[in-house]
């Protein structure tokens, strides 16, 4: 679940996953099976059904449409419930140990004078919490179902004199997988709340990028990225939204085993989006002998190490060869210690830099980051001054 993701809005939208074709160009997108939002429970029992988008009422099509233990009951990617708070409400479903699920609940007449608190309960324990804001339309609360059984969607409004309808249904997730150089990975969003979780394998020590590229998703929302390792922990985190295409994820390894791409989407809108996995270049650069860089994949990294002596004295020249720079790309040279000592932008206004510095004794490291996603050959000339 995406930092906060239980707090923030989130309107109703979905995720498919497809493979891409071979050569990096993605696929054609198999939707996830699933229905429109069609039962509509009055005061905890269902009535008629409410059209998406619509608030028209038309007759209920529910897969179950009967109250059960926890309430009407929810099914993955079916049928939403609409429901008529008079006060609290719950509604139930059905869930396996480890099903990665996404509540959704989307005010339609719900007056606002206070927050409305979702709750997810398991046998009287809290699994999962979030709350649909006054300010909000829609709300979602991500997350994964600890066994399988029963459980319970608890939804309260804050203010008792809240009245009105309130859309909630039920998302699961799908799943893909990522190579390290390999294809693109398409997401298709297509319905309502799916997220998507690639995985990839990855060793320790490796340098790798996720590049996530915009495909035909409206601009004026936000697709988040979390990036886990092995044990769920998050190593870095990033959206593509209002002020980019895309978005490139940097990251080191730190521990070998199976990583994941968590795509949490937060729009109304359907469309498309790209996830790439890319690694990163490693050269040696000898004072005195001119090197070029190549850029193959777009959002590669290099990293290029020479030796240094103390005290020595150095001037580092740094000039695109084929690399465009549309974009900037920015060089930054480290210490053996990890620290960055000189650094430097390229830019289409400025597209060759001259860095001079002096060194400790030890391996320093040039790290290039073409940040436009630019693909090419960079030239340096690393020389010892006297």
């Amino acid at each position: 679940m995406h930092p906060a993701a239980t707090r923030r809005p989130r309107r109703l939208l979905t995720v498919a996953l497809t493979a891409a074709l071979a050569g990096g160009v993605p696929a054609p997108a198999a939707a996830l099976a699933g229905g429109d939002p069609t039962a509509a429970v009055a005061g905890g029992a269902p009535t008629a059904a409410a059209a998406p988008g619509s608030g028209a009422p038309t007759p209920a099509a529910a897969a179950s449409g009967r109250p059960g233990p926890g309430g009407p009951q929810l099914t993955v990617g079916g049928p939403a419930v609409l429901l008529d708070l008079k006060g609290p409400a719950t509604v139930g479903f059905q869930a396996t140990a480890g099903q990665r699920l996404t509540v959704l609940a989307q005010r339609r007449t719900l007056t606002a004078t206070d927050n409305t608190d979702l709750t997810i309960v398991r046998n009287g324990t809290t699994v999962a919490d979030g709350a649909l804001i006054v300010t909000w339309a829609s709300v979602s609360v991500d997350f994964t179902a600890p066994a399988a059984g029963a459980y319970t969607v608890r939804i309260s409004p804050r203010a008792a004199k809240d009245r009105g309808t309130l859309l909630v249904s039920l998302a699961g997730a799908s799943a893909g997988t990522l190579a390290l150089r390999g294809p693109a990975q398409q997401v298709t969003i297509t319905r309502p709340g799916e997220r998507a979780f690639l995985t990839f394998a990855a060793t320790a020590g490796q340098r790798l990028t996720v590049v996530a590229r915009r495909g035909t998703l409206a601009k004026d929302e936000y697709t988040y990225l979390d990036i886990r390792g092995p044990s769920g922990e998050v190593n870095t985190s990033g959206a593509v939204g209002y002020e980019s295409e895309y978005r490139t994820l940097d990251f080191d390894v730190t521990r070998t085993g199976r990583h994941t791409v968590e795509v949490n989407p937060d729009t109304d809108r359907t469309g498309t989006l790209t996830v790439q996995l890319t690694g990163s270049i490693s050269a040696t650069l000898t004072p005195g002998r001119p090197a070029r860089i190549a850029f193959t994949q777009p959002g590669e990294r290099a990293f290029v190490t020479f030796r240094a002596a103390e005290a020595e004295q150095f001037r580092l020249t740094a000039r695109p060869g084929t690399l465009t720079t549309t974009s900037e790309t920015v060089l930054k040279v480290r210490t053996p210690a990890g620290l960055d000592v000189v650094d430097a932008t390229l830019t289409t206004s400025k597209p060759v830099a001259t860095l001079g510095f002096s060194s400790s004794a030890g391996t320093y490291t040039i790290e290039i980051d073409p940040e436009g996603l630019d693909t090419g050959t960079l030239l340096l000339d690393l020389h010892r001054l006297p």
